[in-house]
């Protein structure tokens, strides 16, 4: 299965700020949260079955300040790890914008395990994207 790198635009809101008058670097784990859903949601995948997503390990580098502006998340799913089947890593940046320019304000790499959501065990890719494909039930 191949899948592209998708991009959500999304506006800073002033609750979003910190007393600096920029983004609060947890608010930024909120937005690479809100990336992964989009991304999900662009490639048809549903999240209302037994494999759900869990994240494992966030890395993230924070390049630039973001402030009251419009942002770009890009959310690419990574080669399938080669040492484990029950893991995804995520590659994700935030860009901003100066003079219409975009630069890279966060970069983070999102590591997922896949879990059975009644035995509790762990899943492979391969089980989560053949569940959520042929789910009946979509994320909103």
């Amino acid at each position: 299965m191949s899948f592209e790198l998708v991009s959500l635009r999304l506006q800073v809101r002033p609750n979003d700020l910190d007393s600096l008058g920029h983004v609060n670097n947890a608010t930024v784990l909120e937005y690479l949260e809100t990336g992964r859903w989009d991304w999900l949601k662009h490639h048809n995948l549903q999240i209302k079955q037994k494999i759900v997503p869990v994240v494992a390990r966030i890395e993230v580098n924070y390049r630039k300040v973001i402030i009251l502006e419009d942002v770009i998340i890009n959310t690419k799913l990574e080669a399938a790890n080669k040492t484990s089947l029950y893991q995804a890593n995520f590659w994700q940046s935030i860009e901003i914008f100066q003079e219409g320019n975009p630069l890279v304000a966060v970069e983070a790499r999102i590591q997922l395990v896949f879990i059975d959501s009644t035995e509790r065990t762990l899943r492979t890719l391969q089980e989560f994207l053949a569940g959520a494909s042929n789910s009946s039930n979509f994320i909103n």
